[in-house]
């Protein structure tokens, strides 16, 4: 299984301080703008609404087909890993309607994994979350994003487009979240360790 592998640190700001911090980053280097988009995702959980550990989740960038994402995440320590694969539409259909048999040995590693991990322990389409964000790429894989706006569908849902009936916000109003993230290098002994190798799909973890 290929992970991008990264530090990352968060906090709550207010929007003028917000508006500060955009401001230095982009006067840092002027050639860099901050790229705005809007990020969906829909957690996949476990019996009795229970979080699942590793989170596995679906996501959409800017509600786009073309851009439909399944995602792996945990955390050991202080390092997060993440790996990404592509999805067309229709396969995203057939994950939200539990047709999952045709990822059982696919040559996708995230596939098959999340397969075995669907089946040993029950995970279904839980609740979707909206995020608004702007994102800088700065020097050595590091990006700080900011996210304006979170809004979480009250229920479940396996549709990952419709827009849901109700939503709660889940920050208070006039704060932003900003978040900072680092490439975290491991140590060759630990990647072989691991089976952890980078390639061009595990460049998707830093696209949102």
């Amino acid at each position: 299984m290929d992970y991008t592998t990264y530090y990352e640190e968060y906090d709550t700001i207010t929007e003028e301080r917000y508006g500060e911090l955009k401001s230095m980053l982009e006067a840092q280097d002027k050639k860099k703008k901050f790229q705005a988009f809007h990020l969906r995702k829909l957690e996949f959980i476990g019996t009795n609404d229970q979080k699942a550990v590793p989170n596995f989740f679906l996501c959409v960038k800017n509600q786009d087909e073309n851009e439909i994402y399944l995602e792996k995440k945990f955390i050991q320590g202080d390092i997060h890993f993440k790996k990404c694969a592509k999805l067309t539409k229709e396969e995203c259909d057939r994950i939200l309607r539990g047709d999952i048999d045709w990822m059982k040995d696919h040559k996708k590693g995230l596939f098959s994994d999340f397969y075995r991990q669907v089946s040993l322990n029950h995970l279904s389409p839980g609740r979707v979350t909206d995020y608004e964000r702007e994102m800088l790429k700065g020097k050595k894989e590091s990006y700080v994003t900011f996210s304006k706006k979170i809004e979480r569908a009250v229920g479940r849902t396996r549709d990952l487009f419709e827009v849901p009936e109700f939503t709660l916000s889940c920050l208070d109003e006039g704060k932003v979240l900003v978040t900072y993230k680092k490439e975290a290098i491991l140590p060759a002994v630990l990647v072989t360790i691991m089976q952890i190798q980078k390639d061009k799909e595990g460049e998707l973890a830093f696209a949102f």
